[in-house]
């Protein structure tokens, strides 16, 4: 009976536990839901939280090191303007170098000092006053300054090394810039240029003293060592900190960042959770918490597709920029380059066009105005040829001011005559510059695809076009050529000669040849002047007007002065063994040679008597441009007994008073200023000026081009000194030298 009776409650229990799980199975399954979302969001919200805050610390990093990169950029870039006004002029003094840094020296950069080491010991400081004590410190042997110098010398590049303790007193980011002086062939090490960043100026400027960061920066990406952290600590990189770096040619920084007091101080996780909780508890219903789920979703789908859209525009907008110019936004080299590759053909009959453009007067427009005043230039070329464009055209900047424009055609010929026509008449036309009316002009070259031809080889066009430009620039400012195979065949011809060229100098097919000079007085020989003459293998004897802008374009007009000069003295020592009396020898001397750092030396070296030896400058060469090194090298050249004579006087661009600051012995009036004098009385008189120019200055006057014996009488009754030409003598070799004076002398004899 028990038995029965504990059966029945037991069996009661149990239907009543059913019964409630039963009643309470919404509430347990909301329940539970809510707990799981609760946890759920609770880590959601926590990370999102992180992810923002890590944002925000990320973008003032970036931020910091953007600023800390300008700041060292821009003093290492007037580091290195100092450093070429050094090597320009290596041998200046100190007051030379303190004037050319304090121009340099800006007053909002963090530069404070430079120091200037020929051979690696610092020999010049800037300002001096408080850096006595740098002065005479030698690099190599300096233990703590040495591994940095010696880094720079040997790797040719700019090196920043700091915290750096100076010997001067404080600590402070030291920049190393190698100098090199270029002597035409080579480079000489110079010494070590450098420049001391003043480290408190250099964090305020980037922001490092202002940030409400734990900031740490390091010369490795992941230091170990507390020495290898020069700001913050080591143990900031172990705090999960956001990473920036500071790239640059001559050294990475790594910044870390994280906020004072570590993540998620201030992230309201707390207050999120029970809110969370708050809400959680009114869910009533799964269909609700369902709603809640699906409304969500539908959020961050929109999200999602309006971040595929943003990521559309962004592609689109690098792919523009990529293929269009920042300053004028027209297409660039790039686009014209695809162009070519995949050409857009309007139709199965046009033919491309491509009209190379290079403004004529730009570099003026620069040194005037400054580069303000050639962007907007630029910008007004650029808006002009937009402004030709058709349907089917295009301008693009390919690079400096040099522009293309590309046109599409069934008749190239006259549709490319019409464009270069049109082009030249619109930029020649006048520019207004802040008020300021400027005339730029261009040359244009002129290339287009043949129907022949059509689809094979355009990247030979742009080619063909450029060469078109060349050929438009030499006939002169504001003209257009158009391609011819005759241009590409020069061009070609001009190839083989640079290449032969080279080889006639290693070969010592350069010989000299001599033209006498003679006293207008006594005819007499008064001395000689050397020619360069080629003796090709293939082409016979080729005169200098063949080959010297081959020479100069090589940058071997140096070499092929020295081997003439050689030569030249070789010949001489030669006649005076001989008893001939050859009183001197005239040889022609570059821009390039003057320029040359180890010219003294090797004049030095010659065994030369006093005035036998006279170098003749062209008035062609640009005085203004090269009155720096004249003034240094023209004096020490005279102080070697070598005279200095004016050739072609006349006919060049330099001024009377350029030309007599150097003092010369000696003044050669040019040919087509001495050809007209028998019968232009204007001319006579032209001469006549010069030579009592010369007469005031106590400077011999040499008339060449003397083709007849009575230009020899007018020049001789004009008070002419020395006369040279084809009525006297012409270009000969020694051996035919040699012959000519004992001909000379042997009719001297027998008139005697």
């Amino acid at each position: 009976m028990k038995f029965r009776r504990n059966s029945k409650i037991l069996r009661g229990f149990a239907s009543s536990a059913i019964s409630h799980a039963s009643a309470f199975a919404p509430a347990i399954f909301a329940a539970t839901i809510a707990a799981i979302v609760v946890c759920v969001a609770t880590n959601w919200q926590r990370e999102r939280s992180l992810a923002d805050e890590r944002s925000v610390v990320a973008g003032e990093l970036a931020t910091i090191s953007s600023r800390l990169q300008t700041n060292i950029n821009s003093n290492v870039k007037l580091l290195q303007g100092l450093a070429a006004g050094v090597a320009v002029n290596p041998t200046m003094d100190q007051n030379a170098f303190s004037k050319l840094a304090a121009e340099i020296l800006q007053p909002d950069s963090q530069l404070r000092s430079f120091a200037a080491a020929p051979g690696m010991v610092v020999k010049w400081v800037y300002p001096e006053k408080g850096n006595e004590k740098a002065i005479g410190l030698d690099y190599r042997t300096n233990e703590k300054q040495r591994d940095s110098a010696m880094l720079a010398r040997n790797t040719h590049n700019i090196v920043l090394t700091g915290p750096v303790e100076l010997v001067q007193g404080g600590i402070a980011f030291v920049v190393r810039c190698p100098v090199y002086i270029n002597d035409g062939k080579s480079q000489t090490f110079w010494g070590l240029l450098s420049g001391i960043i003043d480290i408190p100026r250099l964090y305020q400027d980037s922001g490092l003293g202002s940030s409400d960061l734990e900031i740490a920066v390091s010369t490795t990406p992941q230091p170990n060592l507390s020495k290898q952290v020069f700001l913050g600590d080591l143990g900031t990189f172990s705090k999960q900190p956001v990473v920036a770096s500071v790239d640059m040619t001559y050294g990475r920084w790594t910044l870390v960042a994280l906020p004072k007091g570590g993540w998620g101080q201030n992230n309201g996780i707390a207050i999120f959770e029970l809110y969370a909780s708050l809400l959680a508890l009114c869910v009533v219903a799964p269909m609700v918490w369902v709603g809640f789920l699906t409304k969500s979703r539908q959020k961050t789908i929109e999200k999602l597709r309006l971040h595929k859209k943003k990521l559309v525009r962004a592609r689109q907008r690098l792919e523009y920029l990529s293929l269009h110019d920042a300053l004028t936004g027209l297409p660039n080299r790039r686009f014209v380059d695809q162009m070519i590759a995949q050409p857009p053909r309007p139709s199965s009959e046009d033919c491309l066009i491509l009209i190379h453009i290079d403004l004529d007067r730009f570099k003026e427009i620069n040194d005037t105005k400054g580069h303000a005043g050639g962007d907007a230039v630029l910008q007004a070329t650029a808006s002009r040829l937009a402004d030709l464009t058709g349907p089917h055209d295009a301008a693009a900047r390919i690079g400096g001011d040099e522009f293309i424009f590309a046109s599409w055609s069934v008749n190239p010929e006259h549709r490319a005559n019409e464009l270069a026509e049109q082009i030249v008449d619109t930029l020649e036309q006048p520019l207004f510059i802040d008020g300021w009316e400027c005339v730029v002009g261009a040359s244009v070259g002129v290339a287009w695809e043949t129907a022949s031809a059509r689809g094979r080889e355009l990247g030979q066009l742009l080619l063909n076009a450029d060469l078109a430009l060349y050929e438009a620039k030499k006939a002169g400012r504001g003209r257009s050529a158009i391609f011819t195979e005759e241009l590409r065949s020069a061009a070609i011809h001009s190839k083989e000669l640079a290449n032969e060229f080279n080889h006639a100098l290693d070969r010592d097919e350069l010989v000299a040849f001599f033209q006498p000079q003679f006293n207008a007085n006594t005819l007499d020989i008064a001395g000689v002047e050397t020619l360069a003459r080629w003796e090709h293998p293939r082409k016979g004897l080729l005169t200098p007007d063949k080959f010297l802008g081959v020479a100069e374009n090589l940058g071997r007009s140096g070499d092929m002065d020295r081997l003439i000069l050689q030569k030249a003295l070789f010949e001489l020592t030669r006649w005076d063994s001989l008893g001939m009396h050859i009183p001197r020898v005239s040889v022609n001397i570059s821009a390039r040679r003057l320029a040359e750092a180890n010219l003294l030396a090797e004049l030095s070296a010659l065994p030369l008597a006093k005035g036998r030896l006279c170098f003749e400058l062209l008035e062609t060469i640009s005085f203004d441009d090269l009155q720096p090194v004249l003034n240094e090298i023209i004096p020490a050249v005279k102080e070697l007994g070598i005279e200095i004579e004016i050739d072609d006087f006349g006919t060049g661009h330099a001024s009377i008073v350029s030309l007599l600051r150097f003092e010369p012995r000696r003044l050669k009036i040019d040919r087509e200023i001495i050809n007209p004098i028998v019968t232009s009385p204007s001319q006579r008189r032209l001469v006549s000026s010069i030579i009592e120019i010369g007469r005031s200055q106590n400077i011999d006057i040499v008339a060449e081009g003397v083709e007849t014996m009575e230009h020899a009488k007018i020049l001789k009754d004009l008070g002419c000194h020395l006369l040279q030409g084809y009525a006297l003598a012409r270009p000969m070799t020694s051996k035919q030298l040699i012959e000519f004076c004992r001909t000379k002398d042997e009719r001297l004899t027998e008139a005697g």
